[in-house]
């Protein structure tokens, strides 16, 4: 296993733990709750992998995640009331997003992608489970409307792009985690968010 499979874990953990609390938030029952936190943290390798055609998607042919989807969807069941997404779930948040839209973006590449799609592909990777999450509760997405989050995963994987036939995978790939990572974590810091466009 390499550091970024550790890191896609730790995403999907914190991806499940996401869904879980917003379908409490909601009032979902417990097979609910454990079927939103598995949309959340997997919807979006699934959508990239049915638009790519790339046959079975790899959740339904990999369990290793299962166990960190259940982790992570129980966490917010046992403390409920008590687990507020707080700063810790939103590091590991943003290092999830960093891991899947690297590997992804490196997937990508190694098999010959254009830009757009491969940039489709990163940035699907990255906030596909949390918009698919969104409209099952039926709330407006949350990358639509506040966090610099989508933006941070388009820049890191254009980054990678151009760094990837100079540096190679190794160290083209860290710098864009680091670069993802970075732009989200400061983002959330200093509260900045894209500008909303109002009517009047």
């Amino acid at each position: 296993m390499n550091d970024i499979n550790i890191l896609e874990y730790l995403g999907i953990f914190a991806f499940a733990a996401s869904g879980a609390h917003v379908a409490i938030e909601e009032k979902f029952d417990l097979f609910g709750i454990y079927i939103l936190a598995t949309v959340t943290a997997m919807g979006g390798g699934v959508l990239r992998d049915i638009v790519t055609d790339v046959g079975i998607p790899l959740f339904f042919e990999n369990y290793t995640t299962i166990p960190f989807i259940i982790l992570g969807a129980t966490i917010p069941v046992i403390l409920r009331g008590k687990l507020k997404y707080n700063n810790m779930f939103v590091i590991i948040d943003a290092i999830g997003l960093s891991a899947f839209s690297v590997s992804s973006g490196i997937k990508a590449l190694e098999s010959g992608y254009n830009l757009m799609l491969f940039l489709f592909a990163t940035s699907i990777t990255g906030v596909g489970g949390g918009v698919l999450r969104d409209i099952i509760t039926n709330r407006k997405p949350e990358i639509f409307k506040t966090d610099v989050y989508c933006i941070a995963c388009i820049l890191g994987s254009i980054l990678l792009w151009f760094l990837y036939p100079l540096l190679g995978t190794h160290v083209s790939q860290h710098i864009s985690l680091i670069v993802i990572f970075s732009i989200r974590m400061i983002c959330y810091i200093k509260k900045i968010n894209l500008p909303v466009i109002h009517k009047n």
